[in-house]
């Protein structure tokens, strides 16, 4: 199961509607998939790069113990460089 839930908590500036405990919510959706499919079956998600996906809008370190794969997007990278 590959989940691309591109803007928890930041919902794609105003682009969709967002709530600031998505973030906690994309770790219990990953953990109710992978509670439901078993350890034989393979969960990743498509994960922005920036740093506020993985800091802010996210609960990464819990995400990553759920996930078999993490697939980085970096077609949307931007930054202050």
């Amino acid at each position: 199961v590959d989940i691309d839930w591109e803007f928890p908590v930041n919902g794609g500036w105003g682009a969709i509607k967002a709530r600031p405990e998505d973030k906690q919510n994309f770790t219990l959706l990953l953990q109710k998939i992978r509670d439901t499919i078993g350890a034989g079956k393979l969960v990743t998600i498509a994960s922005g790069a920036s740093y506020d996906y993985c800091n802010s809008w996210t609960e990464m370190t819990k995400v990553a113990q759920i996930c078999d794969f993490i697939n980085i997007m970096c077609y949307d990278l931007y930054g202050a460089w």
